[in-house]
């Protein structure tokens, strides 16, 4: 498991105490995997989109006795629910994970979020919301 998805979970971690996202499964999606089907609660897929890592010296040429890794993520979280139940449920859950993000990440990592509006999942027969954020970290040390 990489440095950004360790971040991931801590984050994820940190949501899981909500106490209104107690009924909420979270999953990981891992490659081509989608969430179970059939739905049959509200079900968390957290997946990374993108991810990028540069290496560098912390202030250039001029100083390279800091050396640092800086590491960006682009993250995913889609919450379905079955199509059996109204948006309103979903909508609350999708507010309280974008309420949630803000105290979960502790080292201040997320540069951003948002969410998408209620979508349909024929295959899963599912309705859906995707919250994404966006991650930057650095790891520096002493070279």
């Amino acid at each position: 498991m990489n440095r950004i998805e360790k971040q991931v979970d801590r984050i994820i971690a940190g949501l899981k105490i909500n106490e209104a996202l107690k009924n909420v499964r979270f999953i990981r999606e891992y490659g081509s995997d989608e969430a179970p089907s059939p739905v049959n609660g509200m079900t968390a897929v957290v997946s990374v989109r993108d991810m990028s890592t540069e290496k560098s010296y912390i202030g250039g040429y001029l100083s390279p006795s800091i050396k640092g890794e800086s590491y960006n993520a682009g993250v995913e979280i889609r919450v379905y629910a079955p199509a059996t139940e109204n948006g309103s449920g979903l909508s609350e859950v999708v507010s309280e994970i974008l309420l949630g993000l803000k105290t979960a990440d502790a080292e201040k990592t997320i540069t951003h979020s948002e969410a998408a509006s209620i979508e349909f999942d024929p295959d899963m027969n599912a309705i859906y919301r995707t919250v994404s954020f966006n991650m930057e970290f650095c790891l520096c040390e002493e070279v």
